[in-house]
Order: C-alpha cells, then structure tokens, then sequence
C-alpha cells in the first residue's frame, strides 16, 4: 500500500512539472507542497469563473475520483479545473500514506513485544532455610535460661534476708530501749547483763587482734534467740560452728604468736646493738638513760613510774602520764624490775627490751597484751624512803 502511494505522488508530479516550470521558480521552502502552491498561484492569476461555470466545478468526495468538465472556455478553465482535482487526489494519497504509517508503526511495536511466558516456579527452600537460622538466632540459649532461673531465685533470698534483717533490726531496737532500774532486782539483773557484756566485748577484741571479727547483729540475734528459747539452730549444728570457731581461733593464735615472736627477735636484735644497750643475766637487755645520784637500800621503799608499751609503739600503761605512781619494798618487787631498779641510783631512769618468756609469755595479758608480745618499759625512780617511813602513792 505504502509503495502503491509513493507511486501515485510521483506520477502526479512528474505530470504538472511541465506546468510549474512555466509559471516561474517558487519561493523559498516553507513547508508547503510544490503542486499545492502551484494550484494556489494558478487561483490567484486565473479570472474567476461565472456563477453557472462553478455548478459544474464542485465535485463528489475525493474517494469517488470524477472526472473534471471541461468546458470549451479556454485554456484556463481547464487547467483550474484540473489544478482542484489533483489536489484533492493528492490530500487523499497523503491521507492514505498516513495510514499506512500508522499501521506500519502498530505492527512494529506489537512485533517488540515479547510474547507472554509462563511464570517461572519460585524455589521456597533457601527462604524456610533462613527463616529456620532467624529462629535459633533468636531463641534464648539454655545458659541464659538457667542464670535467669538463678537470679531469681537469688533476688528471693535476698528479699528473705532483707525481711529477716528488718526483723531483726525492730528486735534490737526494743532491746536498745533503756529499761527502768527502780528496784534492787532490776539492778542486779542489769548488772549481770553488764557482766556478760563485758565478758563478750574483751572476747571480740581478743580475736579482733588475731584478725577474726564477729558480726555483731548476729551475736545479739543469738543472744536474743537463746534467752526467749527460740535458737534458729539446732545443737548438733551449734556445737559444730563453735567446733569450727575454735579450730579457727587457735589456727590464728598461731599465726599471731609466730608473727609476734618474728617481730620481738627482730626488735630485740636491733635494740641490743644500739650504744649503751647490755644485756642482763635474766635475758632482758636494758640502757640506762639517767643512772641517778644515792645508793637504793635492799630495804628501802621505792617508789617508780612506768611506760609499758610494744614493739610497734602501741601504748600499754603510761604512769607518767597518768600521775600515779607505785610503791613497795624493792625485796616485793617483781624479778625483772627488782633487776632493773638494782642498776639504778635515785631518781634515775632506764629502759628495758623484754621477751616473752620475762613478760607475758604465751597468753599475754587479753585484750590489750597478745600472746608472745615482747614488751618495752621506760622505768624511773621518782622516790627513795627508808623501811621506817613506808609510804604509798
């Protein structure tokens, strides 16, 4: 069709090329055929017809293609005639090229098209794969479970013990309210409370020192249980704790003695090679600070000052300090001191490095001496009487 229309174009225009040729050279190309422009010239220069020779002129639709009339008037009327039919004919043609286009144009773009294919079957597998993965990834792992588990049952323990303590706490309370003391028996059972408590107080120093330290809630909770007849163990379980106590206690009575006699011979040992240090046939090593002026008598009545304290600088007993002083006959004195007195003249000082075994000894003197303490005294003789004038201060 397409080549059909093309041909008809041509042919037409080779037809009235003679006749343009004729006329003149066109103008410049603007868009407009060449054979519609002749025929719009050919308008222009021909004279218009008559009214009974435009009857004639109009012609059926272009698809009809009727022949033109020709007139014996001339050559002009013919050729305007002819001009209309041939452009009607090529507005026609043009149309029909146009429709081909459009056809061509339909046909190609429905042969880009790819045909329809059928779905491709979807492989479901790696996704319950990874589905699957997601799940254990966010599964609570087993050990995480069983801390869980834990924790709560510790955060229960705890809550326990927080109810107990608090129990205990108002318990104590009550027993810290200051009883009345009015008659002589509430006395005496206060004072038996002061007794026992006295007794409790030098224990736990006695093993604060040796590094054991007793919660004191505890100890009154078991005081409290004991004398209202409720102890929260039985005796079996109570004689075994105090068995373990025990064991405990003199593991560290150990451990302190054997630290203690470390230290004294390290002490002693510097003490005797410092100037004017000797040592006496007791054992002790002594240096006499002041040697004093007046000869003691075996009987006079001496009167001394003494500071008692340890190797490491605790303070025991400071007379001194204190203002007191202690007489007796230098035949009561004690040994060591009868020795450390007999080196002196009145009113003169001296100072002692004492082991153990001179001292104390092994049981030391609870809660202030521990056992095996080497002991440290600085002595003065504040005064001199003689048997007949016994005095003591």
């Amino acid at each position: 069709m397409k080549k059909y229309a093309e041909g008809a174009a041509a042919f037409l225009l080779l037809v009235v090329a003679g006749s343009v040729s004729a006329v003149g050279k066109t103008s410049a190309d603007d868009g407009i055929p060449a054979l519609l422009k002749f025929a719009e010239q050919q308008q222009v220069v021909a004279p218009a017809p008559s009214v009974a020779e435009k009857a004639p002129s109009a012609s059926p639709p272009v698809a009809a293609k009727p022949k033109p009339v020709i007139e014996p008037r001339g050559d002009a009327a013919r050729l305007s005639a002819l001009n209309q039919t041939l452009r009607q004919q090529a507005e026609v043609i043009q149309q029909q090229a146009d429709t081909v286009r459009r056809l061509e144009r339909l046909l190609a773009v429905q042969a880009t098209v790819p045909p329809p294919t059928e779905p491709a079957a979807v492989d479901i597998r790696p996704l319950a794969a990874a589905l699957k993965g997601i799940r254990r990834a966010i599964a609570p792992p087993p050990d995480l479970l069983a801390m869980a588990a834990s924790l709560a049952r510790q955060q229960r323990i705890a809550g326990e013990q927080k109810q107990r303590l608090q129990q205990l706490s108002r318990q104590l309370a009550q027993m810290q309210l200051p009883p009345t003391l009015v008659s002589d028996a509430d006395k005496q059972a206060y004072a038996a409370g002061v007794s026992l408590g006295r007794d409790i107080v030098q224990l736990q120093e006695q093993n604060r020192q040796l590094g054991i330290e007793a919660d004191r809630v505890r100890l009154l909770a078991g005081i409290a249980d004991t004398l209202n007849g409720k102890p929260r163990l039985d005796n079996a379980a109570i004689d075994g704790a105090l068995q373990a106590a025990d064991r405990a206690l003199q593991q560290a009575h150990r451990q302190r003695q054997q630290t203690l006699q470390q230290d004294g011979k390290a002490y002693l040992a510097d003490f005797a090679v410092r100037p004017g240090v000797q040592q006496d046939a007791l054992g002790f090593y002594y240096r006499v600070d002041y040697a004093g002026s007046g000869k003691i008598a075996a009987g006079d009545n001496v009167s001394i000052v003494v500071r008692e304290s340890l190797p490491d600088g605790t303070v025991i007993k400071d007379m001194e300090l204190a203002g007191t002083t202690i007489s007796l006959p230098l035949a009561q004195y004690p040994p060591l001191f009868r020795a450390a007195i007999g080196k002196l003249d009145k009113h003169g000082s001296i100072t002692l490095a004492v082991p153990p075994e001179l001292a104390y000894g092994d049981k030391g003197s609870p809660p202030a001496i521990p056992p095996g303490a080497t002991m440290i005294y600085t002595l003065r003789v504040a005064d001199v009487l003689p048997p007949d004038k016994d005095r003591q201060k």
